[in-house]
């Protein structure tokens, strides 16, 4: 295994994107959905970019990258075509200790972005570790295909439950035992038929009462 998969905290945190074309625009997007404070540095940008700066979503300086903008920054992507610039914005970023990504180039990156397939909470991470991108797209719009919204519908139901039977204090060895039984059964075929009334029933079999839809608080 070549590189270690992580899933990144950037709530509140300053991430910088070099660049201001379509491949930045994805990026900034990804890291707004993130939760992270985005700062764009580029003497131009898309109108997209334009507008999210417009509604305070980013912070542009139309400028050219300088060392001093790493300063304070969690993480960093480049995304321009001039090799000279993502190769100072690399150096600079490795010199700080801060995770740097050159889009293309993983040999000046410290960390490559996946291809995500996305339910939800539910995140698929695929990564061919930088050796074909056009292979990591083909398996998400795959995957993309075969995982429709019953995945995210399932994952919130499960967290309920599981929110609701840790609150029970029945210890670590019986809720491992509950939540197995869970993701064992088969609770996603019913919820993929809508099938809500055995469900319930099924639900019921394995938690006890107390554990409706109603009762977990949902809604359908």
């Amino acid at each position: 295994m070549k590189y270690f998969p992580a899933f990144l905290d950037l709530q509140g945190r300053l991430c910088v994107v070099v660049g201001g074309g379509r491949v930045a625009e994805r990026k900034v997007r990804s890291l707004l959905k993130a939760g992270a404070l985005v700062k764009v540095i580029s003497p131009k940008i898309t109108q997209s970019l334009f507008r999210l700066e417009l509604k305070g979503k980013i912070v542009h300086h139309p400028r050219s990258f300088r060392p001093g903008d790493l300063r304070g920054v969690f993480l960093c992507i480049a995304a321009t075509d001039d090799r000279a610039i993502n190769g100072r914005i690399s150096r600079q970023a490795l010199r700080l200790k801060i995770p740097v990504n050159i889009v293309d180039d993983p040999a000046h990156s410290s960390f490559i972005v996946p291809s995500l397939v996305e339910q939800g909470d539910l995140l698929v991470a695929i990564s061919t570790s930088g050796q074909s991108p056009a292979l990591a797209k083909l398996l998400r719009q795959k995957f993309q295909e075969e995982m429709g919204p019953e995945y995210s519908f399932f994952l919130k139901l499960l967290g309920a439950i599981r929110k609701k039977v840790l609150s029970l204090g029945f210890g670590p060895k019986r809720n491992q035992t509950i939540f197995r039984k869970l993701v064992r059964d088969d609770l996603f075929s019913l919820i993929r038929k809508k099938d809500w009334r055995r469900l319930e029933t099924r639900m019921g079999s394995i938690l006890g009462p107390g554990f409706t839809l109603k009762e977990l608080g949902w809604r359908r």
